[in-house]
């Protein structure tokens, strides 16, 4: 991991003889998750309760928002709010009662599906990079493509460290590294665009498009202009989801 942060060009041109994507992929997804895990069942206690008021706030703006705009029958609304109440008053009993290690597995099961979807990612990103090769000149391989993505993906390990550090020094269990907290105010889909930059997620593309060029021999500025194209398009898509949810997602 440390030659990909250190010395990017020098191991993109090792992973060209030898490629490697086994290792790099299992750490991608194990260590992220058990740092964000650790991180959060190690804040307050009194923390973890105001993270869940927090969000019992901003679900009940979004049921009134819906009532509102007529996308929720009115009768319906006492129901909603009274189901959200109970299940986050069991949740804070759980975060107040519970010893720390069933706090950490609590964290770690619900984590899991969102590891899933993270490879699914890398495994998408891999394949549509893969299709757009023949594109700039290059003959398709998946496995060298899926090496490039993965070996680039091992900035997110720094990334749940800083994540974490931050979590831990606020005491938020909703901190971000992205833009997002700079517009608060600013309409949903805007914030959510902001929430998919953050300055790891930039690294990371900067990786893939050098791995592209070293290992494809292609010219950076034609492998770059198609990575961040294919970005733009999905923190798009992104953004249109979160607007959708009322913004939910972002709280």
């Amino acid at each position: 991991m440390w030659k990909i942060i250190s010395a990017p060009t020098q191991r993109f041109q090792e992973l060209s003889t030898k490629p490697t994507w086994t290792a790099p992929f299992i750490l991608v997804l194990l260590l992220p998750l058990l740092i964000a895990t650790l991180s959060s069942s190690l804040l307050p206690r009194h923390r973890l309760v105001a993270s869940i008021e927090a969000r019992i706030a901003k679900a009940k703006e979004f049921i009134d928002a819906q009532v509102e705009k007529g996308k929720m029958p009115s009768d319906q609304h006492d129901a909603a709010l009274k189901r959200i109440e109970e299940m986050s008053r069991t949740e804070m009993e759980f975060y107040q009662n519970s010893p720390w290690l069933k706090l950490f597995l609590r964290f770690f099961i619900r984590s899991l599906p969102a590891v899933i979807w993270s490879g699914l990612q890398i495994i998408i990103w891999s394949a549509i990079l893969n299709l757009l090769l023949p594109l700039l000149g290059a003959s398709a391989s998946f496995g060298r493509t899926f090496t490039i993505t993965t070996n680039s993906a091992l900035v997110r390990i720094p990334a749940a460290l800083f994540h974490a550090l931050i979590i831990l020094a606020t005491g938020n269990l909703t901190a971000a590294t992205s833009l997002a907290p700079l517009a608060t105010n600013a309409p949903v889909y805007l914030r959510g665009i902001l929430a998919c930059i953050d300055i790891f997620t930039i690294w990371e593309l900067i990786l893939v498009s050098l791995g592209l060029k070293v290992i494809f021999n292609l010219k950076i500025r034609n492998t770059a202009l198609v990575v961040f194209l294919i970005w733009f398009c999905y923190i798009l898509i992104v953004a249109a989801l979160i607007s959708l949810s009322g913004g939910l997602a972002l709280a």
